[in-house]
């Protein structure tokens, strides 16, 4: 049972936040803004922004490693609830919940693990400095791995293949151990890597591997209209492949709506 001082805090918290995030957009009207930045509010005023957002954000984290925890950092979810507001003004807001992180960062107390992404890594505040995250850090990014005929990506290539096709082992055992017939099939460029079948049903399998602890990656154009067509495709993602493989699995549903188009190319003809 959670404790009454504990519920407490935390309405006291919430009724804070949502009178601090309001007199923001008050501000931002004052001044003809149509967003709210951070710089609308005061030193001290940011600093308690920064403390509430820290704080609700390791309530939510689950353990990373030693030192990080991640968090699913929802926050705009959290101020839509709070404030009852809907799209227009979320998007408002937008640019006071990544200020916020990119305060959170130079002090070293959380990141972002991907510019576009909505998880966010954070650490407990001991009253110590702790070393911020730099632009660059190896940290910022989770190390997403598809390469050529195995996907797209970043990274070295062989690294890459290791990675894709230890993932690809992990798929394929786990299938074989649930009594699945496997082919691979990722040379045929079809829009999956395995096709299972049992009991006369057929799965199709896209496989991911990722060195990292998080399941970011990326799809293909191809692979993605696979996914918003075929019924039978799935995702299954590997993580840290090459050392201690993790496997999770991803309806299509949930692959399509979380697909965000973060590359271009561009063919420019002279």
């Amino acid at each position: 049972m959670s404790d009454p001082q504990d519920i407490q805090d935390i309405q006291d918290s919430n009724a804070r936040l949502v009178e601090l995030i309001r007199l923001g957009l008050s501000r931002a009207d004052a001044e003809g803004r149509v967003r709210v930045p951070l710089k609308l509010y005061s030193s001290d005023e940011q600093d308690e922004l920064l403390t509430l957002l820290h704080a609700y954000l390791w309530d939510t984290a689950a353990p990373h490693d030693e030192e990080w925890h991640r968090s699913p950092g929802n926050i705009m979810t959290l101020w839509a609830e709070l404030l009852e507001i809907g799209k227009e003004t979320r998007e408002r807001l937008i640019p006071l919940r990544t200020d916020l992180v990119k305060a959170l960062t130079a002090r070293g107390l959380g990141y972002r693990t991907h510019p576009r992404s909505v998880p966010v890594l954070v650490r407990e505040y001991t009253g110590a400095v702790p070393t911020p995250v730099h632009p660059g850090d190896p940290r910022e990014t989770s190390d997403t791995i598809a390469l050529g005929p195995w996907g797209a990506g970043y990274g070295d290539p062989v690294k890459n293949r290791e990675v894709e096709l230890a993932a690809e082992r992990v798929v394929t055992d786990r299938y074989v151990a649930a009594g699945w017939k496997v082919t691979r099939v990722a040379h045929l460029k079809c829009g999956w890597d395995i096709t299972a079948s049992r009991d006369g049903i057929e799965a199709h399998i896209e496989v991911k591997g990722v060195s990292s602890s998080l399941p970011s990656i990326l799809l293909t154009r191809n692979e993605l209209r696979t996914a918003a067509r075929d019924e039978a495709w799935s995702l299954a993602i590997v993580t840290t492949a090459l050392s201690s493989p993790v496997l999770q699995e991803f309806p299509r549903e949930s692959v399509l709506a979380a697909a965000d188009p973060t590359v271009f190319r561009v063919n420019l003809s002279p």
